[in-house]
């Protein structure tokens, strides 16, 4: 798996490439945690790349979004999900608690104002 993590306006882009997996959740959660730790809480994760989504892998995605909730500020949202992939999300229930969007600048106009 490959990360690639670009600042933006209102936002970060990380954008993921392979598959995300028990093996590989923890390196996503790490670059989560050291962005909300650098108080940038407005994230997208572009998926067009990934090939395979595992039950850790979307709680890795779903712990930090609960944080977000937590600190009432902040969202993950992602963008260009394949067909199959948004299908694991929506099996688990979990399409309910995040935003999808087919372009970046789509996602980037959800965040209206700088992180704070």
């Amino acid at each position: 798996m490959k990360l690639i993590v670009n600042e933006h306006h209102h936002c970060d882009l990380i954008e993921i490439v392979g598959r995300i997996d028990s093996y590989s959740a923890p390196q996503i959660e790490t670059v989560l945690d050291d962005l909300i730790s650098d108080d940038h809480y407005n994230i997208i994760v572009d998926l067009q790349n990934v090939n395979f989504i595992s039950s850790s892998g979307m709680l890795t995605f779903v712990k930090i979004q609960r944080k977000f909730k937590q600190q009432n500020k902040g969202e993950v949202i992602f963008i260009r999900v394949p067909g199959l992939i948004y299908r694991s999300f929506e099996i688990a229930g979990f399409n309910t608690i995040f935003k999808f969007f087919d372009a970046f600048e789509t996602a980037q106009a959800n965040f209206s104002s700088p992180e704070e």
